[in-house]
C-alpha cells in the first residue's frame, strides 16, 4: 500500500503499519463488538462478568434463528436496557403462553432468558421488534477456562 510516501524507507513502513491497523480496527468496529455481562438471566449460558463479542454485522442483516444469542435494546420498567437473550420464536411461530394464542408478525421475535425464574424477557413486555436487536452473541472469550462459539 503505497499512500503517502516520504523519502525515509524506514517511515514509510510504520506509516503502512499505522494505517492498516487503523483501518483493520475501523472494521472491527463495524462488525464485531465486545461487551461484558452484568446480570444473571441467562445463567448458567453466561454469568456475570463473561465477556462476550457480539456480531453487529448481522444486526444489520437481522437473520436470526431459534436457539440464537442475541443483544436487544428493551423497554423495562420505564427505562431502555441492553439486554442478552436467547431467541425462542420466530417470525411467522405460532405458540401459547399462559392460555394466549401468540402468532409473530414479521420481523418480531419472542426473547427470553435462560434463567426463567429471575429473567425480565419477551413473557414480560412482549415480543421485540428486529429493529431492538442490535446483534448476535458469537463467542464468550473471557474467563479463558470457559471459552466458546455459540
Amino acid at each position: 500500500m503505497k499512500i503517502f510516501r516520504t523519502k525515509n524507507a524506514h517511515a514509510n513502513f510504520w506509516l503502512d503499519v499505522v494505517l492498516i491497523t487503523a483501518i483493520l480496527a475501523c472494521i472491527c468496529y463495524i462488525f464485531f463488538w465486545p461487551i461484558r455481562v452484568a446480570g444473571n438471566s441467562m445463567s448458567p449460558t453466561v454469568n456475570v462478568g463473561d465477556q462476550l463479542i457480539v456480531s453487529r454485522f448481522l444486526g444489520f442483516i437481522g437473520n436470526y434463528s431459534h436457539g440464537d444469542l442475541v443483544l436487544a435494546h428493551v423497554e423495562i420498567d420505564g427505562a431502555t436496557e441492553t439486554i442478552i437473550k436467547r431467541v425462542a420464536a420466530i417470525p411467522g411461530d405460532h405458540f401459547v403462553l399462559d392460555d394466549i394464542d401468540i402468532i409473530l408478525a414479521d420481523g418480531e421475535y419472542f426473547l427470553l432468558g435462560d434463567n426463567t425464574t429471575i429473567s425480565k424477557d419477551s413473557r414480560h413486555f412482549g415480543p421485540v421488534n428486529a429493529s431492538q436487536i442490535s446483534g448476535r452473541i458469537l463467542l464468550r472469550y473471557f474467563p479463558l477456562t470457559a471459552i466458546e462459539i455459540f
